[in-house]
């Protein structure tokens, strides 16, 4: 059956324009590359890898896919850059056109993610080690470097990384040794505004990562059956992360939805709206079926999960939601 979505737009007095459903679903992304001494289309082509490895969302695809992606030329993608001052180093600062990259990366066949800002909290454990000085030293130091490593990926991938407070300075109470067990242990995330989370438990000999055994809960245990080394650990879990709002055009979802929109002053109203929908990347066939008493319907295909749908409109500013009833969202417009 198809799904009909009522969007009741109480239009104010004055007529809305095309900014007024502008939606947060940015057009452009930001790619910044330290110089590192190289030139510059290595640089930019640099950007316009880290930024696809965004889009993306899999650092599996991206491996997967490196013929493919190799062959893409970055000014074909590249708006304009600039060489910035970026944590005392130079680098540059690459705007990359995001939807042009976007429906490239769809028409190669390759998904890609429509997660926003996602941010993840890092359990490290620095086992303590007083043998010596030295050896104290060398754990601190190796500590160190799994976080700036963490940065990095971090920093390449689009993603914001906390370290909750046990992690400071009560984290050196906290031992696994003798009677605590690794399966026993649960994280309370719910402190941190954090999508999902891992654990990693660094010592002078070892250094190994596990992940929670359900990564959209806040609150879970440990899957102690595999564990990764801390990069390709902190890796899958992002790819799982972003995997949940993906956009997959071999996948076939094609579902059918109707829209019908209240409160059109004139027609230039309608093709604002029909305008934004219409360049929505998972929506497919967004056409006009009626328009009179200043009401509009439209019939398309979703083609992703409801849940990007409900996020597009949420982020599309000048509109409340009001409610929700069964298969009707009520969506109310705001100043």
């Amino acid at each position: 059956m198809t799904k009909i979505i009522k969007l009741l737009l109480f239009i104010y007095a004055l007529i809305f324009s095309m900014s007024s459903f502008s939606n947060s679903y940015s057009t452009e992304y930001q790619s910044i590359v330290k110089s590192s001494g190289e030139d510059v289309p290595s640089l930019l082509k640099k950007a316009l890898n880290q930024t696809i490895l965004k889009v993306l969302g899999s650092k599996r695809e991206f491996n997967l896919n490196e013929k493919k992606i190799r062959e893409l030329k970055a000014e074909k993608y590249i708006k304009e850059y600039q060489f910035i001052d970026f944590e005392g180093e130079e680098a540059i600062e690459v705007i990359i056109n995001l939807r042009s990259l976007q429906r490239k990366l769809l028409d190669l066949n390759l998904g890609i993610s429509f997660k926003k800002d996602p941010k993840i909290s890092a359990w490290v454990i620095c086992k303590s080690d007083f043998s010596s000085i030295q050896a104290a030293k060398a754990l601190e130091q190796k500590c160190k470097s799994v976080k700036k490593e963490f940065k990095e990926i971090t920093d390449e991938r689009g993603v914001s990384i906390i370290y909750p407070i046990l992690d400071s300075k009560d984290i050196s109470l906290f031992s696994l040794e003798g009677d605590i067990n690794l399966k026993e242990l649960t994280f309370f995330n719910d402190r941190y505004p954090a999508d999902s989370w891992l654990f990693c438990e660094i010592s002078r000999t070892s250094d190994w990562c596990y992940l929670p055994l359900d990564f959209n809960k806040n609150l879970s245990t440990l899957d102690i059956n595999s564990k990764y080394k801390p990069a390709i650990g902190l890796n899958v879990l992002i790819d799982n992360l972003l995997s949940n709002e993906r956009l997959n055009l071999k996948e076939k979802i094609n579902i059918p939805y109707e829209i019908k929109v209240s409160g059109l002053l004139d027609y230039s109203n309608h093709l604002a709206f029909k305008e934004i929908f219409e360049d929505v990347l998972f929506i497919k066939d967004f056409d006009l079926i009626s328009l009179e008493n200043n009401t509009a319907s439209y019939s398309f295909f979703l083609l992703s999960s409801e849940k990007n749908l409900f996020n597009f409109i949420e982020n599309t500013e000048n509109i409340d939601l009001v409610s929700i009833e069964r298969d009707t969202i009520y969506l109310k417009a705001s100043k």
